[in-house]
């Protein structure tokens, strides 16, 4: 009998790890994991969303940028217009009536109708994440209008992407050959929505493939001009409703960045494509005559175009390589270097590394972060950006680290940006990647730019950054670390979860 049961153990066993064993996961594909040369720019504009609270008045003061001009530069296009957005939906999750929250959704789908109307043989391309249809058929009615004018919408194929989660996703790619079926999935909406709370329930199928938790994070508009460089909006806002307070970076930019940012969206399109179901409405012709029109008019990047050593530069980074950017940078930092960093989302242990050792080198760090405590309306628990603080901080000793929180009031503080000003070196980097596994680790796709020697980008986030970190401008826009610090059991088996969350892919940073 025991033996009997040995043989049964072993054969479930091997059973559970044959997923493991036989499931390759996919290599980045085309568009991804770039770097490119260090360009000279015409133009360039640091975009602030600046949220602030009145606690007297209890009503949100919003000076935000991003967006307006996102729908500036839709209007003023001329040759194309590509948007790839993370986010972009109607959707508030947990968040109470709404009543506070601006319409971005809906606004942005607008605009580029009515640039469709205005101009009916311009080429307009829309790359957007499956998370919008909740990885099924529950895309916002938008959509639809968009496809009624022949403007397609094609969703990222996450199946050419790597797969994040360590522990699910060979479970479920293995035996989903198996047991799949999204004809059958219609009559199975059981479970809840955690996205719209009024909105339908999710099938087993949706919310198996929600469980991969990875995405096209991407937040980049490029549109073109008939007699001028092509403009390219690339940061962490994402033009949903949900998102509309909260706290974000954009950089506005003119020359051949654009191009090369254009280049790889539409690499993303042409794989994406190839699947029919991941086109909105059927506009695969649609999406093929915009992806050729836009290769057409894309300005080629001359030598022209590249900077020199000590020029002013923009050099556009994604996935993969944003790590290494940053990594470099940190490694590269010496002895009184001042480093502002501005994160949502901070839990990467290469980089965290890389933090510890340029502190203890003498580099001084100022380091803003959101407190990880509201996620559209819903409450978490402070992981990982506490426990990474409280990491960080046992270091006060042997150098120059300070921490704060930023000020949330229900909100985000959704910023990913690194400031360095040191001997040689004047930087800032922003984009749409946390600072997490999943978005550095060539998994999530992710887009972000490098800014150097850039004087008037630099001052205006200097002063912005200070504003928040001093509460200069009179209200709390920044909280000292006692606030939120992590202490005793409490820090114990967080900073347990969070190192197995960051290893496994677990989560949902």
């Amino acid at each position: 009998m025991k033996t009997i049961l040995l043989i049964l153990f072993g054969a479930l066993l091997g059973i559970a790890l044959l997923p493991y064993l036989l499931v390759r996961q996919p290599k980045m594909p085309e568009g991804t994991n770039l770097e490119s040369a260090p360009f000279l720019f015409e133009r360039a504009e640091l975009l602030i969303d600046h949220t602030r609270y009145d606690e007297v008045a209890g009503e949100y003061l919003l000076e935000h940028q991003i967006f307006d001009r996102i729908l500036k530069e839709v209007r003023e296009a001329e040759t194309f217009i590509i948007a790839d957005f993370f986010l972009w939906n109607p959707w508030k999750g947990g968040i109470e009536g709404g009543g506070e929250l601006r319409a971005l959704s809906g606004r942005l789908a607008d605009a580029l109708i009515s640039k469709r109307i205005q101009n009916p043989n311009m080429p307009i391309l829309v790359i957007t994440d499956p998370i919008n249809r909740i990885y099924g058929d529950l895309a916002p009615e938008f959509f639809d209008r968009l496809a009624s004018y022949e403007i397609p919408v094609v969703f990222t194929d996450l199946n050419q992407l790597p797969d994040s989660n360590r522990i699910y996703a060979p479970q479920a790619r293995f035996w989903g050959k198996f047991f799949g079926s999204e004809e059958k999935e219609e009559s199975n909406r059981l479970l809840p929505n955690p996205f719209d709370v009024t909105g339908e329930k999710l099938t087993l199928g949706q919310f198996g493939r929600l469980l991969f938790f990875k995405a096209n994070h991407r937040k980049v508009l490029v549109t073109g001009h008939r007699r001028a460089n092509p403009r390219l909006i690339i940061g962490s806002l994402n033009p949903a409703d949900g998102s509309a307070n909260h706290s974000n970076l954009a950089l506005y930019v003119e020359g051949a960045v654009a191009s090369f940012a254009g280049s790889s969206e539409l690499e993303i399109a042409k794989w994406s494509a190839q699947d029919a179901a991941n086109i909105h409405e059927g506009l695969g012709l649609e999406a093929s005559k915009a992806i050729r029109a836009i290769e057409q008019v894309l300005s080629p990047m001359a030598a022209s175009t590249l900077a020199l050593e000590g020029q002013s530069s923009i050099t556009y980074v994604s996935e993969g390589a944003i790590h290494a950017t940053i990594l470099a940078q940190l490694e590269g930092a010496q002895a009184g270097a001042q480093i502002d960093l501005g994160l949502f989302y901070f839990s990467d242990r290469k980089v965290v590394q890389a933090l510890k050792e340029a502190i203890k080198r003498g580099v001084e760090l100022r380091l803003l972060l959101d407190a990880n405590r509201d996620a559209f309306g819903r409450e978490k628990n402070g992981i990982p950006n506490r426990i990474v603080a409280a990491e960080l901080m046992e270091l006060i000793n042997e150098g120059t680290v300070e921490v704060r929180w930023a000020a949330t009031n229900g909100e985000q503080f959704h910023s990913k940006v690194m400031r360095i000003r040191g001997l040689r070196q004047d930087s800032l980097l922003l984009g749409s990647a946390n600072w997490t596994r999943r978005n550095l680790a060539n998994l999530n796709l992710e887009a972000n730019v490098v800014v150097r020697n850039a004087a008037s980008i630099g001052a205006r986030f200097d002063s912005y950054f200070e504003t928040l970190w001093t509460n200069g401008d009179g209200y709390f826009e920044s909280l000292p670390y006692s606030d939120w610090a992590e202490s005793g059991w409490s820090l114990r088996w967080k900073s347990w979860l969070y190192r197995f969350q960051e290893w496994s892919g677990a989560s949902t940073f």
